[in-house]
């Protein structure tokens, strides 16, 4: 029976283009034979993402339990669509910076496996420390942090080879033979389990540049890797390093101070916002703190000063350094969150050779190389030295990324245009992403009057794609009947989600107080989270309660035993009107016997 519902949380394809360009392409012929064999494997699953560097694919393929919910396993096909792993798996993640494959088959029973598909990591550990998206830090130093069933802590190299046995509560790497040991006080360990710093601390965290933040009777120091102390304890905080330098806060003042000790930048600042600008001897106090796309409002507006501690520039909000370390952008921020901005050296002087551009806000990411900037209410974009190389000529929105930048225009068009400025897709997309073999991933637009999502797929440059044979790119295409009513039209977008009696607190009071932690589980020091979905119908009635991410057998049940029995919801809304609606309820258990839920 079809469901006529749509989805308050929508798990997306990871948009992982900032580190992806497409590899050469194919020819046409062969490009469009191959997007065909993907298309009719990719029909067969219910979500993918997108491709990773060596053209395998993450597919999920969601299943109906004997007890009413539904369960997602994953597995792994190529860019010919042919199955490399079958999809029996709890989670699996590619690595950004190692070609092994973080595999679980549940929550307790994770590992790691080689391109050859052979246990390098056997999956004896939780997956819980893995199963994040972010996989920056996985490998550190050739190594990784692994937990085993007692949420005990060790450490394993690439190779599956115990660097440590898991039997802290917790570590960190800090160098290729040191693990700072934080438990009931903290030190640092060699592989050989000999200590190089003793545990005398109450805590150790590692700054970089061969030195840890140490606190003791209440105050905080510098110590070398060797245990030498850099800084005194006299320390509220400490909070980076760089070169030598450090931010550290007295009676509530923040500035910066030398590895002797010495003030550079007085500790007269209210903010903790402190950063080094690096490659350019520079550092920026206070203002707006710039975080993948999130902010926040300190006291104080920006101040740029040298290493001297002399002011540059000072008034503005935030900031962004070039490239080549020559040149620094700054941002002036009105109301609306819009921005403009101006470009300055590396001594503070304003560059007039560069026009003033503005932004509606800015998507800032690491290693971006396309910046869009709007004049005149047309958009363009400039690279890491704020030199224009993609005239401002487009109307709509713009995003930036590495190699390539978008640009919707007015009329839903999406368009991926290069660094060189050649446009490469342009069709009625929501979003495209570079992939393997010149192929680009994107998502279809509805065509009627409701913003909704359609298909996600492939097309290459030829015009080639993996939608059905007589559907248009831009055609409403569904390979989930589930977003189709029984009368086969599409389902409204909901302009208000709905809601627990009483709001979000309310429904985690309910939570914490409703479930129950099962013996068995607690037994076994089982502590991590349950992702349950279901439809809240018209009525407000919650129905189809299903585990999207399991945790446990018994967590599971109880989870879905306690959202069956949750009493009526305030229903969702399409312009007045109510309809089927999922949600999405994330419930935490530690094994500490608490548990924490929430929207």
């Amino acid at each position: 029976m079809n469901r006529s519902l749509i989805t308050a949380i929508l798990l997306l394809p990871l948009l992982a283009w900032g580190q992806m360009k497409p590899t050469a392409s194919l020819l046409p012929e062969e490009s469009r034979t191959r997007l065909q064999q993907l298309g009719d494997s990719l029909r067969k699953y219910d979500h993918f993402e997108n491709f990773d560097r060596h053209g395998w694919m993450v597919i999920e393929k969601v299943t109906k339990t004997p007890f009413g919910t539904y369960s997602s396993k994953y597995g792994i096909i190529n860019d010919k669509g042919q199955t490399v792993l079958p999809c029996e798996y709890s989670c699996i993640r590619f690595q950004d910076h190692s070609d092994l494959i973080m595999v679980a088959k549940n929550s307790l029973s994770a590992g790691f496996m080689n391109r050859q598909l052979e246990w390098v990591i056997p999956p004896e550990f939780s997956e819980s420390l893995w199963c994040d998206l972010e996989t920056d830090n996985l490998f550190s130093h050739g190594m990784i942090v692994v937990e085993d069933s007692s949420s005990k802590y060790g450490v394993v190299d690439s190779f599956g080879n115990e660097v440590l046995p898991c039997r802290y509560q917790w570590l960190e790497i800090a160098g290729p033979d040191l693990y700072v040991i934080n438990e009931d006080k903290a030190g640092v360990i060699n592989q050989n389990g000999d200590t190089v710093i003793p545990f005398v601390y109450k805590y150790l965290r590692f700054l970089g540049n061969n030195s840890f933040e140490a606190r003791k009777q209440g105050q905080c120091g510098v110590i070398s890797t060797s245990g030498r102390e850099i800084l005194p304890f006299v320390y509220e905080s400490i909070l980076a390093c760089d070169k030598g330098l450090y931010s550290v806060s007295q009676n509530g003042k923040w500035g910066v101070v030398d590895s002797l000790g010495n003030v550079v930048i007085p500790l007269k600042y209210e903010t903790q916002h402190i950063w080094f600008v690096r490659g350019m001897d520079l550092v920026e106090m206070g203002g707006l703190y710039m975080n993948n796309g999130m902010d926040r409002d300190d006291p104080e507006k920006c101040k740029l000063l040298n290493k001297n501690g002399e002011v540059l520039i000072q008034g503005y909000d935030a900031s962004i350094p070039g490239k080549s370390g020559e040149r620094i952008a700054v941002l002036f921020y009105n109301e609306d969150r819009d921005a403009t901005c101006e470009i300055y050296d590396r001594n503070g002087k304003k560059l007039d050779a560069f026009d003033e551009f503005s932004f509606d806000g800015i998507d800032w990411v690491n290693d971006v190389t396309m910046i869009p900037v709007k004049r005149n209410g047309k958009w363009g974009f400039v690279n890491r030295d704020f030199e224009l190389i993609v005239p401002c000529q487009y109307d709509g929105q713009a995003h930036g990324g590495h190699g390539y930048g978008t640009v919707t225009t007015l009329d839903k068009q999406q368009m991926l245009i290069e660094e060189t400025g050649d446009t490469l897709v342009t069709g009625p997309y929501r979003w495209i992403c570079p992939s393997v073999n010149g192929w680009f991933q994107v998502e279809t637009i509805s065509t009627d009057s409701y913003d909704w999502e359609g298909l996600s797929g492939f097309i290459d440059r030829y015009g080639n794609c993996t939608f059905t044979e007589t559907a248009e790119p831009g055609r409403k295409v569904l390979m989930n009947q589930d977003l189709i009513d029984d009368d086969e039209n599409l389902v409204p977008f909901a302009d208000m989600l709905p809601e627990f009696p009483g709001g979000p607190d309310s429904l985690h009071a309910y939570l914490a107080r409703t479930i129950q932690y099962p013996q068995d589980a607690r037994d076994k020091g089982v502590s991590g989270t349950v992702l349950a979905e279901f439809v809240v119908e018209k009525d407000g009635h919650v129905r189809e309660v299903t585990i999207k991410v399991p945790l446990f057998p018994s967590c599971d049940e109880e989870v879905v035993r306690v959202l069956q029995q949750m009493p009526l919801w305030k229903p969702a809304t399409n312009q007045g009107q109510p309809i089927r609606c999922f949600f999405a309820v994330p419930v935490t258990f530690r094994n500490d016997t608490s548990l924490e839920g929430g929207d």
